[in-house]
């Protein structure tokens, strides 16, 4: 995947930020399994020692929230009702 002498260097940082987007990825694939055997086994995917999966998807979560409790906020000199946008973090959650 990374070589220092390839015509193509890609920086060790996308790299790790596309392995956890892929072991988030299959965390709440499975989470959210329709199949009873998936989710009453819960299978854990191996990570390192520094970073979790579990932490990554519960904080995320967490922001979520805070962003549906706060709600839409002025930015700019766009007053509120300018962008409309819609939350969809219940489904989510």
């Amino acid at each position: 995947m990374y070589c220092r002498k390839a015509k193509l260097k890609l920086p060790m940082k996308s790299i790790l930020e596309e392995c956890k987007c892929g072991k988030v990825r299959s965390e709440t694939m499975l989470e959210d399994s329709d199949d009873t055997v998936v989710k009453t086994m819960q299978p854990s995917i191996k990570t390192g020692r520094k970073w979790k999966v579990e932490e990554a998807i519960d904080e995320a979560k967490e922001r979520l929230k805070m962003r549906e409790v706060i709600g839409q906020t002025q930015t700019d000199r766009k007053k509120i009702g300018v962008i409309l946008s819609q939350m969809v973090v219940k489904d989510i959650l």
